[in-house]
């Protein structure tokens, strides 16, 4: 259209001026006239004219043509006086404004930088056409997100000097929803199980509209949905499947959408016989766990492509890196009956010539060579290669970590490996504050290398300071003391600790010691850990302690020297340590106090978490926690600032901190030496923030309570709450915020729903 609008207009002014330049004549002179910003350069830059030479009619099309065509002029006009060729222009007018109103699903800066790309912004000449073009694109970006009842007018209204103000009013109405979904010609499944195949689909009863999208209708949603249907036929042998039609009706208002799906599902189809083409070089054991399919058993696409890639990963883990497997179908009508031919094509085994690491800019290059399982000179091994990249992105200076096989040029089975990691800063020194509904107002000072001068060795120096707390200490970590990867690290701390301002109970505790700690890995997942360390510490007793407090004191002093000795087992398959979306991890602990210690007694806990991926971006964990504590020679009991305790933001959520389990006289919390707590939870992104990596939210159940010991433990004694939270990983520390409902609390339990902590380690 634009194209047909600049040829007529050059026509016409053709026609117009084509009396005036009939005849040829030599240009003695340019004369341009009607500018206002443009330079007269410009416009004698783009015409096909120059002094000197010769011009008539027929290259004013041309000429005409050429000014048009750079997008500055409304009309361009050419007249002769004389030997002056004389050239008028109508400049279109600037661009001075943009005003963008009505605009809530669309930021007002997403829309200016798409009205950029189209040439539209402050200062630019004005280009109508691209202005309708937007239109219709801002419609269609409202109809992707649902609202097919938007509506966006654009008008131009004159400034002074030959500009313009663009003005963009846009009604964006209410998303438009599918209230029903039906689909016909189902014989095999009842409708009920096929619309739970569909992510379209009215709301429930039961649904959150700001967290569903299933009544939200999409094109693309609609396309998949269609594809998971097919799927799910041809997963349970009908490989006839068809979707006849897909019909989509809105009423007159756009603010309903009825779906209809038409299907012919065809006959019910069983594997034949399963025979192999070629060697595929696989043990009988190998292939019954790789081959998913059975003579017999109800046809499934899932289960063929299973195997497919089942044949693959088993050869590429014996070097075989570009194997293929090829799948023949045979039909047979008259039994309904598939009978496959799978044909492995092993090519020749390939070797990992060599390993480049990139991207490290900080870090020395055998910090992640040392973390690579995928050996140079050795066979290509996908599981390896796979572990390797686990390993990699687990460390705490790396944010994510590639690894790409490359061919070596003129060789069949030789590969080159390239390893690309994204780091993140691993040298931090940091100086915060916050406040915590637990320690009050937080101080902060953090001195934390991960990758100490690219070596891989963490170096902390942390200072925290808050009514609570006062907690001051260094510590420093060689994780691969030796090759093998037994690690080594020393640590120094002083403590002060007030029970009084945390409502636990009326004293005091200082502290301070050291200790060196080493981990052994047994395995790839399993690992030992052992820590040893002598402490010094003081019980200050407060104006009116409890009397289990003023006993404990009485009989064994205020001043002791422990000991203490912790040994571990720790079971790590997570694909992440911070917000993992698979894995599990289970950490068995025993602490004790060596002999010569002035306090014996011991603590047994198991803490794990178990994460299971639902979609991309939806992880279910559950996590649990279970400590006993008991005690030797002459204490009858784990002592009073050592017990176990539940409730509170990091432990039974929607319970105050610490405050489930007995009370003594004074109403504080005796703590105990048996506690169990557990947490359930679907683990997501925020909405509107999906591609956040340090934001999660969550919807949770939680558990637990203290005993006085195992003996005392009744079930119907553990507290429930359930609710929503969020954790935040900001600059100066985690942010975590919680709202939660107790399910059965009792008479002198203390509610507190809404908890949050800034600033402090959870």
């Amino acid at each position: 259209m634009k194209k047909q609008i600049l040829e007529i207009s050059a026509l016409g002014c053709l026609l117009a001026s084509h009396a005036v330049l009939a005849a040829a004549f030599v240009v003695r002179d340019i004369e341009v006239n009607g500018l206002e910003r443009v330079a007269a350069g410009t416009v004698l830059n783009y015409l096909p004219a120059r002094v000197g030479e010769q011009f008539d009619d027929r290259q004013s099309a041309d000429a005409i043509r050429s000014l048009f065509q750079t997008g500055l002029f409304e009309d361009v006009q050419l007249g002769r006086r004389g030997d002056v060729l004389v050239v008028t222009v109508v400049e279109r007018p600037a661009i001075g404004e943009i005003n963008v109103k009505g605009n809530h699903k669309i930021p007002t800066d997403k829309l200016l930088e798409a009205l950029k790309l189209r040439n539209i912004s402050k200062g630019n000449t004005l280009d109508k056409a691209a202005l309708v073009t937007i239109q219709k694109e801002l419609a269609e970006q409202y109809q992707a997100m649902g609202y097919y009842a938007a509506n966006i007018k654009t008008t131009v209204e004159a400034l002074p000097r030959n500009r313009v103000a663009v003005n963009i009013n846009i009604s964006e109405g209410n998303v438009a929803r599918i209230q029903k979904v039906k689909i016909v010609g189902n014989k095999a499944f009842p409708e009920s199980v096929l619309l739970k195949q569909l992510e379209s689909g009215p709301s429930g009863a039961l649904s959150i509209p700001f967290f569903s999208s299933s009544d939200k209708y999409s094109r693309e949603k609609l396309m998949g949905d269609l594809d998971s249907l097919a799927s799910f036929y041809r997963d349970r042998g009908y490989i006839n499947f068809d979707i006849t039609s897909a019909d989509v009706s809105m009423t007159p208002d756009k603010k309903d959408i009825y779906l209809t799906v038409g299907i012919h599902e065809g006959e019910q189809y069983r594997f034949g016989d399963v025979n192999f083409a070629g060697n595929p070089g696989l043990s009988q054991q190998q292939l019954a766990q790789a081959v998913k399919i059975r003579k017999g058993e109800v046809f499934s696409q899932k289960a063929l492509e299973e195997t497919r890639k089942n044949l693959a990963s088993k050869l590429a883990s014996q070097g075989y890196a570009f194997t293929k497997v090829g799948v023949d179908p045979a039909v047979d009508e008259a039994s309904k009956r598939v009978g496959v031919t799978l044909s492995v094509d092993q090519g020749k085994r390939t070797y990992v010539r060599r390993i480049d690491i990139r991207g490290n800019n900080r870090t020395k290059d055998e910090v992640y060579r040392r973390e690579l399982r995928q050996m140079e000179s050795s066979w290509f091994s996908k599981e390896q290669v796979e572990r390797s990249k686990t390993r990699l992105e687990r460390l705490p200076y790396v944010e994510e970590a590639t690894i790409e096989a490359e061919p070596v040029a003129g060789t069949a089975d030789q590969i080159d490996l390239i390893v690309t990691v994204k780091e993140r800063s691993s040298n931090q020194f940091r100086v915060g504050a916050g406040y915590s509904q637990s320690q009050g107002v937080l101080f902060n000072v953090n001195l934390n290398q991960d990758n100490f001068m690219g070596t891989g060795k963490q170096l902390d120096v942390n200072v925290d300071n808050s009514k609570v707390n006062k907690n001051y200490s260094i510590s420093y970590t060689n994780p691969y003391y030796t090759p093998d990867g037994i690690s080594r690290g020393f640590s120094t701390y002083y403590k002060k600790y007030d029970a009084t301002k945390e409502d636990i109970a009326n004293y005091a505790s200082n502290r301070y010691g050291g200790s060196v700690n080493y981990t052994v890995p047994l395995s790839e997942h399993d690992s030992v850990y052992a820590n040893v360390g002598a402490e010094k510490r003081e019980v200050v007793l407060g104006s009116d302690p409890a009397q289990r407090i003023k006993d404990f004191v009485a009989t064994n002093g205020d001043q002791y020297t422990q000991v203490p000795v912790t040994v571990s087992y720790v079971h790590d398959t997570r694909n992440r340590t911070i917000f993992p979306t698979e894995g599990q991890r289970h950490r068995v602990s025993l602490q004790a106090n060596a002999p010569g210690s002035d306090l014996q007694y011991q603590k047994l806990s198991y803490d794990g978490a178990v994460y299971k991926p639902v979609t991309d971006n939806v992880t279910f964990a559950l996590k649990g926690r279970v400590g006993a504590g008991g005690a030797s020679g002459d204490l009858d009991e784990v002592p009073f600032f050592d017990k176990y305790y539940a409730g509170g933001i990091n432990s039974v959520r929607g319970f105050e901190q610490n405050s489930l389990g007995t009370r003594d006289e004074k109403d504080d919390p005796t703590g105990g030496d048996f506690s169990v707590t557990g947490t359930a939870e679907v683990q997501f992104p925020a909405p509107l923030m999906e591609d956040s990596k340090n934001l999660k939210m969550s919807a949770f159940v939680d558990g637990g309570n203290v005993f006085k010991d195992s003996g005392d433990f009744k079930s119907d004694e553990i507290r429930y709450s359930a609710g929503v939270g969020a954790v935040w990983l900001s600059p100066i520390g985690p942010f975590e915020v919680s709202y939660a409902k107790p399910l059965n609390a009792k008479d002198g339990d203390k509610e507190q729903k809404v908890q949050f902590s800034i600033g402090a380690s959870f």
